[in-house]
Order: structure tokens, then sequence, then C-alpha cells
């Protein structure tokens, strides 16, 4: 894998409103989904698979980020509440044949996955993007991830933190 988007779900109706994995998107989060879709074409990111989380809020936001696009996509029951290694797993599962990968999970689990992947870097910005995805990526928000080598495997501090992607 060279690019990984480890994007956060869009905004969902509060917690307690019913069954935690059934909670569907907002009318905002609805928007967030369509926006981040939209920024990734504008960026010239196209993923070879798209993996989500089964819930409703993350199914529903890859759906949305998909759109008419031909982009693969998986949903898969052990990214809900995964940790950052069990993520680790399902991508190596589902994407390791992939160049380009978005990958719609949930908090704790995107932010510390993006944070143990990406490497130290001096380039400009990088502490401020470090710093944004240390503080926990909000709802619609990406870490995007890239390692020079396409065939690079999911190591700790392996990846390049290009860029924190928001609605």
């Amino acid at each position: 894998m060279a690019l990984l988007v480890v994007l956060r779900h869009a905004q969902a109706v509060p917690a307690g409103a019913g069954p935690d994995h059934a909670r569907p998107l907002t009318a905002r989060g609805e928007d967030e989904a369509r926006a981040v879709g939209r920024t990734l074409r504008e960026r010239g990111i196209s993923p070879d698979v798209v993996v989500s989380s089964d819930a409703a809020r993350a199914r529903r936001t890859a759906e949305l980020v998909v759109a008419d696009d031909a982009w693969p996509l998986v949903e898969d029951p052990d990214v809900y509440e995964a940790s950052p290694a069990r993520l680790g797993a399902v991508l190596e599962r589902h994407a390791a044949d992939a160049s380009t990968t978005v990958l719609v999970c949930h908090e704790p689990g995107a932010s510390g996955l993006s944070v143990a992947l990406a490497g130290p870097s001096s380039a400009p910005g990088a502490a401020d993007r470090r710093a944004q995805v240390l503080g926990g990526l909000g709802t619609a928000c990406a870490a995007v991830l890239r390692w020079d080598d396409e065939r690079a495997q999911l190591l700790p501090a392996s990846a390049d933190l290009v860029d924190v992607l928001g609605p």
C-alpha cells in the first residue's frame, strides 16, 4: 500500500438514541461524507478499495464517499470499535494488494492507527498534523498516510502523515 486514508465516519445521531451499532448519520453527516468524497476526487485520490465498519454510520459514510464511482467497498465487522492493531489486521486482510485504500472507521482507533503508522518528519507542517491527529479525528476527518514504497508494510512509524482532511 502506498497511500492510506484513515477516515472517521461522519456525524451521527447522538449516542443513547438506540443501539450504538445502528446509529444513522445526521443530515449534516450526510453532507460531510459527500464533501469528503469530493475532496478525495479533487486531490486525485482514487482508492483501489474502501474498507468500512459495518456500523450504520460508517457504512453510510463509505457509501456517500464512494458515490457513483466504481470504488470497491468492503464491510468488515472487525472494524467496529477496533484497536489500532485490529485495524491493521483488517487492512492486511482486505488491502494487502491495494496501492490506495480508504478505511472508514471509528475513534479512538482511527487516530491511534494513524499516529502509530506515522513516522517522525521534519517536513513543513508535520508537527501540526501530528498534533491534530493526536487530539483525535473529528467526524468526517481523515489522516492521509503515504509510504515511498508501494510494497510497504503496515509497520509502526513507517509512513509519512502527509495531510489531515476535514469537512
